[in-house]
This record gives structure tokens, C-alpha cells and sequence, in this order.
């Protein structure tokens, strides 16, 4: 009789009550120390030293699915930055979308993280400023508002599509076109199978700059990584290319915490022009019991021009090492320091920097 009444039930709940709804999220910061040097000798900027509290990227999210029949669920997320330094605000300003999965694979439309953004497998770092971290190198990585699709697994392979329409990538111009389009492709291929993971992603951008003669060029970004993640071994290896995604001013930015800006170079330095550029990343970990240290190098060889001219003093060189302390499986200490250098002489930038912070997950 007991059976019979709670079947009643069930059968009378709505069927929304079945859907699946699941908060999550990760609090991590910490205190962060850095200081910023440009050029050399008596002639150098050195910056004062910088000791913050810093927000390395903490987010709260909502995310369920309903499953609608013929193996066919509805899946949404609505994911935000929460930062505990105060300096964000708005929900959805991270990935919000909504869309369908089944047999035939998923198919999503909103705020998508695109392949570069998911990839960055060889950067587990937290930081805030991107001598801690490979910054510089995943910098292409991003969340657009598009629409994707991803394949079903098939022996350990899966692949993607993301598109920006051109009236999203110009919101102000959608009614009167006329501005050159900037609509977007992105597209990923990704393998895992017994620990060992293989990635590659690029972007594709439409008028993503304007050359010498005022003419819209496309700018396109492509990155490949791979690497074994199994037995507490982390092993991995990255390469870029990039063309048009940064200016000369944009790429210097990265690399000095954002200490040089556009303002700093004269009208001769032309900060607007883009540029090519070919980087290299390597990470190693590994766990001892609750503790992982680990280290990274990056390398950044000399940028050139679109017009193929070499840019002096563009290469850079970085080294972050640090450790990991697990007291549980939702909250983990980190310590580390990370020193990046590019250039020489009354170009060089040197951004140096440490930070001890917690992470918690839920």
C-alpha cells in the first residue's frame, strides 16, 4: 500500500520537478607581488612593487538538463565571475547558453567558450598577472557569442565547430553593414585515450585588420597541444601560430602585465600594426601524496609584421615554478613565482612575481 501512494505521487509531480539543476563554482585567490621593469641601465622604468589581494578567476554557475524523449536531453548554463576583489558584476559574463545533446552529438547557442578557450590543459596555474602563468601564450582563448556543435566521441576522438555571425561580431552595425564584417570560425580536434591527450584549435576572423593601404585582412590563430596526464604524471607540450590577432601594442601589454599600453609608443612605432607571431610552452608535474609541484617554460620567438618585417626585441622567455597542497578534494593551497623577460636593452620588459592563495571548489 506504502509503494502504491508513493507512485501515486511521483506520478502526480509536475515534470519539471525531474529536470536536473546543479550549482556550482571555484573561490580562489590569494596575495599576489609583482613588479614590472622596462628598458635597462639608468634609463629603466622600474614600476614600484605591487602587493594585492588578487582574484584568480572565481565564478558561480548554474547548469541542468531535462531529458525530452528519443534520447534527446536539454542542456543550459548560465556561468559568472564572482571575484572576491570586487571588480565584477552582471550575470552570464562568462559562458551562458542553451541547446541540445544526444546520439547525433551537442548543438549550443549563447556565450560558448571557443576550442582555444577549453584547451590551456599545459597552463593549471592560478594567477592573475601572466608572469604566474601562461598567460601570454593562451591569451588567444576566448568566449563569443556563437553557435557549436561537438561530435560524439569515437574511439577517443572529438571534434567541433563554433560560429559568430557577422551581426553579432558587429552589434552597432547590424541594421546598416557599414563597416567590414568581423564574423568568426572556430573549429578544434581533440584524442584522450590511456592518458595520453592530443589537441589543436584555431580562429578564423574576417577583417581583423586593416593593412598599409586601409584594406580589411583576415587574422586567423592555430595551436596544437599534447602531453600524458595519468599515474600523478602531468607531461605536456604546446606550440602557436597567430596572424592579425595582436598589434605590436596589444602583444607588448600582454607581456608587461599591462604596464605598456598603446599611449607609450610614439606615431613612428605605428602600436596599431599586426603582427605574426610563433610561440612554444612545456609543463611537467607531479604528485607526491597531497602535494604536486610543478614548473612551466614558455618561448616566444621574434615577431614580425604582417608585411613579414622582423620586430627587434619581440622574443620572450618565461619560467614559472610552483606547488599545489590538496587539504581535500575541493580545497588546495598554491604557491609559486614566475619571472618573464622579452627583449634586450631600452626595449626589454621584465615582470616578475609571486603569490601564495586558496582554492576551493563546489
Amino acid at each position: 500500500m506504502k509503494k502504491s501512494l508513493i507512485a501515486l505521487s511521483l506520478a502526480a509531480l509536475p515534470v519539471a520537478a525531474f529536470a536536473d539543476v546543479t550549482l556550482y563554482g571555484q573561490i580562489k585567490a590569494g596575495v599576489e607581488v609583482s613588479k614590472v621593469k622596462v628598458g635597462s641601465g639608468d634609463d629603466a622604468a622600474r614600476s614600484k612593487t605591487a602587493t594585492e589581494i588578487a582574484d584568480f578567476g572565481s565564478r558561480i554557475g548554474f547548469k541542468g538538463h531535462e531529458h525530452v524523449g528519443n534520447n534527446l536531453n536539454a542542456i543550459w548554463k548560465v556561468e559568472q565571475k564572482t571575484s572576491v576583489a570586487g571588480t565584477d558584476s552582471g550575470w552570464g559574463n562568462r559562458e551562458a547558453y542553451i541547446g541540445l545533446e544526444g546520439g547525433f552529438g551537442t548543438f549550443r547557442a549563447g556565450k560558448i567558450a571557443t576550442q582555444l578557450d577549453d584547451m590551456g590543459t599545459i597552463d593549471p596555474w592560478e594567477y592573475s598577472n601572466n608572469a604566474l602563468g601562461l598567460g601570454v601564450f593562451t591569451r588567444t582563448g576566448s568566449k563569443v557569442v556563437s553557435a557549436r556543435y561537438d561530435t560524439p566521441v569515437f574511439g577517443g576522438f572529438s571534434a567541433n565547430v563554433q560560429y559568430t555571425p557577422r551581426d553579432n561580431a558587429n552589434p552597432d552595425d547590424k541594421y546598416t553593414h557599414s563597416v567590414p564584417s568581423n564574423e568568426a570560425y572556430y573549429a578544434g580536434l581533440n584524442y584522450e585515450n590511456s592518458g595520453f591527450f592530443a589537441q589543436y584549435g584555431a580562429a578564423f576572423q574576417k577583417n581583423a585588420y586593416t593593412n598599409a593601404r586601409g584594406e580589411g585582412r583576415n587574422g586567423q590563430v592555430h595551436r596544437v597541444e599534447a602531453g600524458y596526464d595519468a599515474n600523478n604524471l602531468f607531461v605536456g607540450a604546446g606550440y602557436q601560430y597567430t596572424r592579425g590577432f595582436d598589434t605590436i601594442a596589444s602583444y607588448a601589454g600582454s607581456l608587461s602585465n599591462g604596464i605598456i599600453t598603446a599611449d607609450d609608443f610614439t606615431a613612428a612605432d605605428d602600436a596599431g600594426r599586426a603582427i605574426k607571431t610563433n610561440e612554444v610552452a612545456v609543463t611537467g608535474a607531479y604528485r607526491f601524496g597531497n602535494v604536486t609541484p610543478r614548473i612551466s617554460y614558455a618561448h616566444g620567438f621574434k615577431a614580425k609584421t604582417v608585411g613579414g618585417e622582423k620586430l627587434d626585441n619581440s622574443q620572450y622567455n618565461q619560467v614559472v615554478v610552483g606547488a599545489d597542497y590538496d587539504f581535500s578534494k575541493r580545497t588546495t593551497a598554491m604557491v609559486s613565482a614566475g619571472w618573464l623577460k622579452a627583449g634586450r636593452g631600452d626595449d626589454k620588459i621584465q615582470n616578475t612575481a609571486g603569490l601564495v592563495g586558496l582554492r576551493h571548489k563546489f
